[in-house]
């Protein structure tokens, strides 16, 4: 079946103007896995977007072939609203102007609503069960609200990825290396997409915290194991991911088709696509997102970098420094809490006092980080 590209209209935001969401579908739904990949959900994110620019050709060569054996969706720009937000010629894209908030928190609880629906139900058959989840994850997204034009997005977005086995959702960092935000259940396979995207820094967590897109597809299912009466076989059928595909300005055609072929590779190795898998390369580094150092601004004034991103640091190591431009609290340093990889950091050169500035991935828990807010610290 060729490819289906779908225009889905969304509210106007005022008279005479009109948004849109683009998909494109491959596959025929309800035969193999479903895959559910997504970009710029935060819309001043913009690698995932040449990603599946080159993502797209790759999958109509494989379409011709006859090699696609699941169901593959893809949304170029999951955030046409966050995409028009712009302050002077600064684009905007992470909070929503209508002050609902980040657009990757607080997505649906598809596990409390789908416990009443599921009530008396389970057979106990995995197959047959998995079914009936799923469908029961369709129901609690058809009956949400859509009566702002965030809720409608929402709406739209869980409902082509509720019942999808893979979701990935493409993101960025400030500056960073490619990295990968994936549930502890599912190192396994996260391990293996790192391989594929040539990604040296996996984080795992248990719980993140917040509702962002990811979790909220993917752990529902052990949710309702752990809290449903008689659903303890079901398994954790949705494997979903945040990829941070870099910073913000490494946006070009040569990151775009290396990260094309990462994730093509990957649907290989899933058996989405028929073929074999071309991993980019041998090793990551995984560790428990607990560990990761996450250093804050003390202070107002200027960033000066001592360290390049992707090195191997040591606890207590200057990664940065502070300034006070008048020259009155001259320069404070700050340091690595961990031993580990120095693989983020802000590319915003004038902070202010809480302001995230960089990030370490270390192999020790760390007193500071948060189980169920690791993604706030």
């Amino acid at each position: 079946m060729s490819r289906q590209t779908q225009r889905l209209s969304l509210m106007a935001p005022s008279p005479g103007t009109e948004r849109m969401l683009i998909t494109h579908c491959y596959g025929t739904p309800g035969q193999g896995p479903k895959v559910y990949i997504q970009a710029a959900l935060h819309a001043d994110e913009w690698p995932g977007m040449m990603a599946l620019q080159h993502l797209i050709p790759l999958l109509d060569e494989a379409d011709a072939k006859g090699e696609i054996v699941g169901e593959i969706i893809l949304v170029p720009y999951a955030n046409p609203i966050g995409l028009d937000q712009r302050i002077g010629a600064a684009a905007s894209g992470r909070y929503s102007f209508d002050g609902s908030g980040n657009f990757n928190r607080n997505w649906a609880d598809l596990c409390a609503g789908a416990k009443p629906l599921l009530e008396g139900r389970l057979t106990g058959d995995v197959t047959q069960d998995t079914a009936l989840v799923r469908d029961a994850f369709r129901t609690v997204v058809a009956d949400q609200a859509a009566e702002t034009p965030v809720q409608e997005l929402r709406k739209i977005l869980m409902g082509l990825s509720c019942d999808a086995d893979y979701v990935l959702d493409l993101h960025c960092d400030g500056e960073a290396t490619v990295h990968l935000y994936a549930n502890e259940r599912h190192a396994e396979t996260v391990n293996a997409l790192a391989l594929d995207l040539d990604c040296p820094v996996v984080l795992l967590e248990s719980t993140a915290g917040g509702g962002p897109f990811d979790e909220a597809n993917a752990s529902p299912w052990w949710q309702l194991a752990t809290e449903l009466d008689g659903a303890a076989h079901l398994p954790n059928a949705c494997f979903s991911c945040t990829v941070e595909f870099r910073g913000r300005q490494d946006v070009s055609d040569a990151f775009g088709a290396k990260d094309a072929a990462g994730l093509m590779s990957f649907l290989r190795r899933e058996g989405v696509v028929k073929g074999e898998p071309s991993p980019q390369r041998g090793t990551t580094f995984s560790n428990p997102l607990q560990a990761t150092d996450v250093v804050h601004a003390p202070g107002a004034g200027l960033i000066s970098y001592c360290r390049d991103i992707g090195e191997e640091v040591e606890k207590g190591d200057v990664l940065a420094v502070l300034i006070d431009p008048t020259g009155v609290n001259a320069r404070i340093e700050l340091k690595a809490g961990t031993t580990g990889i120095f693989f983020a950091r802000a590319d915003q050169r004038l902070v202010q006092p809480g302001d995230g500035v960089f990030k370490v991935a270390g192999s020790d828990i760390l007193d500071y980080r948060k189980e169920g807010a690791l993604l706030e610290a």
